[in-house]
């Protein structure tokens, strides 16, 4: 399985492992995926946050997303704007775009 480079510096991921738990990570900047139980769970996700198509912020930047004390948050890389308290990677990527708007 190939999968997309990271969005901000070009890296193609590492998998890395912890127990039972996969998770694709860029070696340079550190951007990542979700960490799971399932491998394929792990592979959407990193390519989730990896689009072509993912809404880069007004200052032209694209948002790093993170996970911290159970919650996801999205940062962008530049301005530092910033939305989060998501239950979900997805809701934070859909939380995101929303901000955008």
């Amino acid at each position: 399985m190939t999968l997309p480079s990271c969005i901000h510096c070009e890296y193609a991921p590492e998998r890395r492992e912890s127990g039972d738990r996969v998770m694709y990570i860029c070696p340079v900047c550190n951007g990542r995926g979700d960490a799971s139980t399932a491998e394929a769970w792990a592979a959407a996700s990193w390519c989730q946050v990896n689009r072509d198509d993912l809404s880069a912020c007004r200052c032209g930047h694209r948002a790093r997303f993170r996970a911290r004390d159970g919650q996801w948050w999205a940062c962008c890389t530049g301005c530092q704007h910033r939305v989060g308290g998501f239950m979900s990677l997805q809701g934070a990527v859909a939380g995101w775009a929303r901000s955008l708007r």
